[in-house]
């Protein structure tokens, strides 16, 4: 039996399939096996929803955190939010009065958490697959890419909490990304924000982050964006004017291990990649 639940989440089944189908199609071409974490629901994600509901937020990650370790799993998560939503409850619930406040309520539906799952995102999954044998999996390699890789704030900070990497100058996105081939032409010492989660808050200043940011990656040579975050892809593929063609790190993968541009959906991208 494998050892992990694969948590899809909100945002990339509803609004972005296509990457949904890239990662999965990814994972299994790595080998990597797992099935889909039954009975999920919202991770609450972390800048919106939590903030109005704390309590109810330890309580809908502690369900799902459950629900994995019952059946001896790990949850790998495709999206920073969600990764950061649930790596952060099961941080807190390693403390035993939070747990046992938490599982009084689950009670109620016959569940208790104890504590053990382990969260992780598919970046990490990747780095743990190592470089020697994922250079030994790429079939097309991506030559040619000029890439600015964009981590996504919700993947190294908190680093105390989510313990990925280093926050300043992170190396695991870079690392994989020159792995599959591609050039990393800039990788911010200190991962800025898309701007996203100013949307519908302040969108002059919203807009103002992803434009420095786009000219920024521009000005260094990049001719591909490249993001683990879907929050962060919505941004860079329907927001920005700079015309800088964003991919999120399971499209990347993909392609890198033999998929066609058919085979994941490119087409659906809002903004035109040659590839």
């Amino acid at each position: 039996m494998n050892k992990h639940y694969l948590f899809r989440g909100c945002l990339i089944p509803t609004r972005l399939p296509f990457l949904e189908k890239a990662s999965i199609m990814a994972l299994e071409r790595m080998g990597f096996e797992f099935d889909l974490l039954p009975d999920a629901t919202c991770c609450m994600e972390p800048i919106g929803l939590r903030s109005m509901a704390l309590d109810t937020w330890k309580v809908i990650a502690a369900r799902m955190l459950a629900v994995a370790e019952a059946d001896g799993r790990d949850v790998v998560t495709l999206c920073n939010g969600c990764f950061m939503s649930l790596k952060e409850a099961a941080y807190l619930l390693s403390k035993e009065d939070e747990r046992d406040e938490v599982n009084q309520i689950l009670a109620e539906i016959g569940m208790k958490y104890n504590g053990t799952t382990n969260v992780k995102h598919l970046l990490e999954v990747v780095v743990e697959i190592g470089e020697d044998r994922l250079r030994s999996m790429v079939t097309s390699p991506l030559e040619g890419m000029r890439v600015a890789i964009h981590p996504g704030c919700h993947l190294v900070r908190p680093s105390s909490v989510l313990g990925v990497e280093n926050p300043f100058s992170p190396e695991s996105l870079l690392s994989v990304t020159e792995w599959l081939g591609a050039e990393v032409v800039y990788a911010q010492d200190w991962p800025g924000c898309c701007g996203g989660g100013l949307t519908g808050v302040n969108e002059n200043v919203s807009s103002g982050i992803l434009r420095e940011t786009v000219e920024e990656f521009k000005l260094m040579g990049a001719n591909y964006i490249v993001t683990p975050c879907p929050f962060c892809f919505i941004q860079f593929d329907l927001k920005q004017k700079e015309g800088l063609p964003v991919i999120y790190l399971g499209e990347l993968l993909a392609l890198a291990l033999g998929a066609s541009t058919e085979d994941i959906g490119i087409k659906h991208h809002r903004m035109r990649l040659d590839l």
